[in-house]
């Protein structure tokens, strides 16, 4: 028992006299990868374009779509989707805000070219469509 009792104050004495040599100030994290975000009505936006991977660039921006219709099913957001594809291609969007699932078409920089689509939905059956204000994705040429 005595043995023990020595070998354990030992063990814990000498594990406490080993020092860690470590300095923060030395310590090279690797640098993140972060995603280009360009506006592209900057200046700068075709040069970015030439040095960059075209899919480490990301261009958000402020603009505008038209919301046509929000509703609590899935079902009825693909279904409406699949009608306006034929017509209006890539540019739909279904948005989950709880609890309704969101059906919007369109990036619009301007706001003139987005009530335009408005009341071209207005007339095609959709009275409750409305501009909403959010983050796009332009199309870079």
């Amino acid at each position: 028992m005595k043995i023990t009792a020595l070998f354990l104050i030992f063990t814990l004495v000498s594990a406490q006299e080993k020092k860690i040599d470590f300095d923060p100030d030395k310590l090279k994290d690797p640098e993140p990868r972060w995603p280009r975000i360009i506006s592209p009505l900057s200046v700068d936006t075709q040069m970015v374009e030439e040095k960059s991977n075209p899919d480490s660039v990301q261009v958000i921006v402020e603009g505008f779509r038209v919301q046509v219709l929000a509703t609590r099913t899935r079902e009825n957001a693909d279904r409406l989707r699949a009608d306006l594809f034929a017509e209006y291609g890539d540019d739909i969007y279904i948005v989950f805000e709880a609890p309704n699932y969101k059906v919007r078409i369109g990036n619009f920089i301007d706001r003139r070219q987005a009530e335009s689509l408005r009341q071209s939905m207005v007339k095609k059956g959709y009275p409750s469509a409305w501009i909403i204000r959010t983050r796009i994705e332009p199309k870079i040429k």
